[in-house]
């Protein structure tokens, strides 16, 4: 998605410290105004082998806004009882809480992704140890200073993974060579180790995009949804098929200045619940300029301008299924498989 977006940043009082964090602890911790709960975890991330209450707010006007223009980190000492905050001076689409011992010294680290949405499909990661208290971020994997990854390229995927029979663990991170989804020549997997006060790589691997591979029967199996009121069509990956579903109005509370609001929701195994994998709202020129800077990030980003209509995307906030459940796993592959970049079009008149 060649997505054009306004980040704001947001200052919170109160909390500076030295370094890339922004932290404090005490007794009397009051969050500031605009943070909204995303997700929240119960483990010992201190060392006092007590659990801790780690809570990862996002910053925006409101709950439902799907960008989050700052992260903030709350974690309550379960055994003293105070807070410890961390702003990741960060933001993005849909981040996630990872809990794991990442430096392997007996104590669990707390590690946040997001997605930044835009066309390359990279992610931001923020990893850090609480380890007596004292928060402290991780670097990042690279194989040099100040490099990300194996080809300093930025990460599309970074998460924990066990690394030997002792459970040590460690993270893989997936790289995509090329600027784009679309131009995509390669992707490359590599494990690391936390050695010596650094990532150590261990391994890597090297694969073909998977629409290259001729022995894939999926990929030529497309559909093409048209809405000719909307003036747009998209390209529906193949393994969308008998997964979702399309719901089209003219009139949503959630975009109340939008002409026309498509939705693409990913339906259950069993019919019985569905969720947004992505929105397309279609603003006139003028409305659209009536939005704050704000409003404009908080909705999406647009992905085309064409005779004074601007067409705008909304990704999900998070995956709203259990990550490592059949529901969570398709609804992650879908995302993903939808290279919007490309499967976007607008209408011919």
């Amino acid at each position: 998605m060649n997505i054009k977006k306004v980040l704001t940043s947001t200052m919170i009082a109160s909390l500076v410290l030295s370094g890339t964090a922004m932290a404090a602890s005490n007794n009397s911790f009051k969050l500031p105004s605009n943070m909204h709960k995303l997700v929240q975890k119960q483990v010992d991330v201190t060392g006092d082998k007590k659990a801790d209450v780690i809570t990862l707010y996002g910053h925006k006007e409101k709950k439902s806004d799907v960008y989050n223009d700052d992260l903030l980190l709350v974690i309550q000492n379960s055994k003293t009882k105070k807070t410890t905050s961390v702003s990741l001076n960060d933001g993005g689409y849909s981040p996630e809480l990872l809990i794991q011992d990442l430096n392997n010294d007996k104590v669990a680290d707390i590690m946040v992704n997001a997605d930044t949405g835009g066309s390359g499909g990279y992610i931001t990661s923020h990893i850090y140890t609480l380890k007596n208290n004292k928060p402290s971020e991780i670097s990042l994997p690279g194989i040099a200073k100040g490099k990300i990854g194996v080809e300093g390229n930025g990460f599309i995927k970074l998460k924990p993974i066990v690394l030997n029979k002792k459970d040590t663990h460690g993270l893989q991170g997936v790289e995509r060579v090329g600027t784009t989804a679309s131009d995509t020549t390669s992707y490359v997997t590599s494990n690391w180790k936390w050695n010596k006060g650094k990532w150590e790589l261990i391994g890597k691997k090297i694969t073909k995009p998977k629409n290259e591979s001729n022995s894939s029967k999926d990929n030529v199996k497309s559909t093409i949804y048209k809405n000719s009121e909307a003036n747009f069509s998209v390209e529906i990956p193949s393994s969308w098929n008998g997964s979702y579903k399309v719901r089209a109005e003219k009139s949503d509370s959630m975009y109340p200045t939008a002409k026309h609001v498509v939705y693409f929701d990913y339906t259950t195994k069993d019919k019985k619940d569905s969720q947004t994998l992505i929105a397309i709202s279609v603003f006139a020129q003028n409305d659209w300029n009536k939005l704050s800077d704000d409003d404009k990030s908080q909705i999406g980003g647009t992905i085309a301008e064409e005779n004074g209509m601007i067409y705008v995307v909304t990704t999900p906030q998070s995956n709203p299924f259990d990550s490592q459940s059949a529901d969570g796993k398709k609804f992650d592959q879908m995302y993903g498989d939808l290279n919007l970049e490309k499967a976007f079009s607008i209408l011919k008149k």
